[in-house]
């Protein structure tokens, strides 16, 4: 019985998911819920092109800090420094690490060059990203919705 137990859980959980996302047809009752039903699901590729050019930055960067002779634990080898450069990304990474970057001076330039990028060209690409793409639907919004 404790065999079953977890693999019941895991098929339960997908079956909740599923009466969820069933739960969507119901946007067909109201147009306007239906409508911004329609734009999340036309911008959503505008967040995935985002996050692909995220990981695309965090790889390249970790791959880069990693090839320098550096002793930061933070970033011995590329996944410890990927994880990282994700932290620093989401804000998560705590600021009393940051002294420890200071004694690498390499080091500290790649990352803060990393969170220049990510914090003003890529947030503002994604912004851009997420304009266009409303602006283009906004005018077949209603329309669409309907169908």
């Amino acid at each position: 019985v404790k065999d079953i137990k977890p693999a019941y859980s895991i098929i339960s959980a997908v079956a909740m998911l599923l009466y969820w996302l069933l739960l969507t047809d119901l946007t067909a009752f109201s147009m306007r819920v239906s409508s911004f039903l329609l734009v999340i699901g036309r911008v959503a590729s505008e967040v995935g092109l985002f996050l692909g050019a995220l990981v695309y930055l965090i790889v390249s960067f970790a791959s880069a800090i990693s090839s320098l002779n550096q002793k930061l634990k933070d970033f011995a080898g590329m996944h410890m420094g990927a994880l990282s450069l994700w932290e620093i990304a989401l804000g998560i990474y705590p600021t009393s690490h940051f002294e420890t970057l200071i004694d690498e001076v390499f080091v500290m330039i790649a990352t803060s060059m990393f969170a220049i990028l990510v914090s003003i060209f890529l947030t503002n690409l994604l912004i851009a990203q997420l304009n266009g793409a409303y602006q283009a639907v906004y005018e077949d919004m209603v329309g669409f919705a309907r169908l």
